[in-house]
């Protein structure tokens, strides 16, 4: 196999040991620990530039936490974080909400209403009081309180059902301690050829853009230029920085992310994944097993079909554990065998690549059709019938443990 046909190095041990010494550290020695939770997310929105009906470009700090501005469309986002508990009402309308109402009443002002939809991103869940469970599913549901609330906030009463037919939330975005790790799972989901190191350095390139952008801080364009030439290894040409011109442009020039400025830090792409960067752009989940099995090359089919075997898993798992008092131990002991024979797969999987670097570049497909096809090695692991000796609901297990960082769909 020649060098540049070996396969990546795994992005989760390396990645994943440095982010739990920043878990461990909160003095804040990670190599990211420095960047906000906002500009970790606005990684992804800037990425999704690249899907060729995402957004013309994005601008922080200017109205909101981050705008993305699409053809003919404008999309305002709140970004809140939580240090504990889950979000009632009451504190979604003291923390994001009244910004919002300030974004709806600038954008009625200047006749932008029309075109334009405002988000609350929240880390972490909504509570289940129904109030709330209902308003977050669908805003027009609010509750006369809530929006009495709105008012109070500044909304004006003629205007409520205009807003609140505008307003999404979006709740259970990646907690802090885990988004470094679900954005470096992503990056390395679209460009799978980048080695560990190089994600890193992408990652925080793009973090340092962000957070000159968000300070409203130039990032010169010989900066851009060099930088390209020495992650890409190719000239830069003219027309990479077309970048959108104007008065209005102008005057909030240093917070705008454009995409010539994306492409200019960026890998060459190479097929983008429109499905992916469309899923990240609307804020609904991507779970690290989906990013973990594309990152090792699983196709479409063979994540969904282990989405859909976790789901299954999940539910006799609960039943289980509501069934006896040693539960936790008997799923520890299972959890250690199955990750046994699934490291053993994936090692069997690399060695068999071995001449033939198209299955050393998706070993997660091999190991995901061994265990789809014949399950018998993960059901031989279920020695106490926590799974009725099911195979395929091992397999789930496997895609849980996944999901845990426990495996990363390819040998270490």
């Amino acid at each position: 196999m020649t060098e540049t046909e070996s396969e990546p190095p795994v992005l989760a041990d390396e990645l994943l040991v440095s982010l739990a010494e920043m878990e461990s550290d909160p003095s804040g020695l990670g190599t990211f620990a420095r960047y906000t939770w906002q500009a970790k997310q606005a990684v992804l929105h800037w990425v999704s530039c690249l899907k060729p009906t995402g957004p013309q470009f994005v601008v922080c700090e200017q109205v909101e936490d981050i705008t993305l501005v699409y053809n003919g469309k404008l999309r305002f986002l709140q970004l809140k974080t939580r240090d504990k508990g889950s979000w009632s009402v009451a504190r979604m309308c003291s923390s994001g909400l009244d910004a919002l109402v300030r974004s709806y009443n600038a954008a009625l002002k200047v006749g932008l209403s029309e075109i334009s939809q405002f988000e609350l991103w929240l880390e972490g869940a909504p509570s289940d009081v129904k109030q709330t469970t209902n308003f977050v599913e669908d805003p027009k549901l609010a509750s006369p309180s809530i929006k009495k609330t709105l008012v109070a906030l500044g909304l004006r009463s003629a205007n409520l059902s205009d807003f609140l037919s505008r307003l999404k939330i979006k709740p259970y975005q990646s907690a802090q301690r885990n988004t470094d790790a679900k954005v470096c799972y992503a990056l390395g989901a679209l460009w799978p050829s980048l080695t560990v190191a190089e994600l890193k350095i992408l990652y925080e390139r793009l973090l340092m853009a962000i957070t000159a952008a968000q300070a409203g801080f130039v990032l010169p364009k010989t900066i851009q230029a060099y930088l390209a030439d020495i992650q890409n290894d190719f000239p830069v040409s003219d027309d990479l920085f077309d970048e959108p011109t104007g008065a209005a442009m102008d005057a909030m020039r240093a917070q705008v992310l454009t995409l010539p400025t994306l492409r200019s830090l960026i890998p060459p792409v190479f097929g983008d994944d429109d499905a992916l960067l469309e899923r990240i752009s609307k804020g609904t989940g991507v779970s690290l097993l989906e990013l973990k099995m594309r990152r090792a090359g699983a196709s479409s089919e063979s994540i969904l079909f282990a989405k859909e075997m976790r789901a299954e898993m999940d539910f006799r798992r609960q039943m289980y554990e509501a069934s006896t008092e040693r539960a936790d131990l008997e799923l520890a002991h299972l959890a250690r065998r199955v990750i046994t024979v699934a490291k053993a797969v994936a090692t069997r999987t690399k060695f068999s690549a071995v001449g033939n670097p198209a299955a050393a570049s998706r070993p997660a497909e091999a190991i995901a059709l061994e265990f789809m096809t014949g399950s018998s090695s993960l059901k031989d692991c279920d020695t106490q019938s926590v799974f009725d000796c099911n195979g395929l609901l091992v397999y789930g297990y496997l895609a849980h443990l996944s999901d845990q960082c426990l495996f990363p769909w390819r040998a270490v």
